[in-house]
């Protein structure tokens, strides 16, 4: 439990780290959709209930994005995972929404309910809306 902790502070710290890296050019490129693929060993109807917490900090410090929670069903070996989708407007909106959501003493209580469900985060990975006009 203590090597999948750090692994998920490893793999948010990476994240960060290109999140802010990212040139300026890339602020008005369209929607940016964050991606978290879970897979949960306890029950994955109190991991729903409880990742609500996140949800509500999400929407509160940026209420254009939009929060999608996917469970794979015909998916051979993936069946059964959660993905978590968070589509921000922009990569400005989520650039800018980021620090105040992992600042916001609310999502540290999420986090600490979250940790009592036993899971794994097996990816985290942001896309860039590229859909041509």
């Amino acid at each position: 439990m203590m090597m999948q902790a750090f692994r998920n502070s490893l793999i948010a710290a990476v994240f960060l780290a290109c999140l802010f890296s990212m040139p300026a050019a890339a602020e008005d490129d369209g929607a940016v959709v964050e991606v978290t693929v879970v897979k949960v060993y306890g029950s994955t109807s109190e991991y729903l209930e409880k990742i609500k917490g996140i949800i509500d900090v999400i929407m509160k410090h940026e209420p254009r994005a939009e929060v999608h929670i996917y469970q794979a069903a015909f998916a051979g070996t993936d069946y059964g995972k959660i993905h978590i989708s968070t589509r921000y407007p922009s990569f400005a909106a989520l650039a800018a929404a980021n620090p105040k959501i992992v600042a916001d003493p609310d999502h540290h209580r999420a986090i600490e309910e979250l940790a009592a469900v036993e899971r794994e985060i097996l990816s985290h990975y942001m896309l860039r809306d590229k859909t041509p006009k």
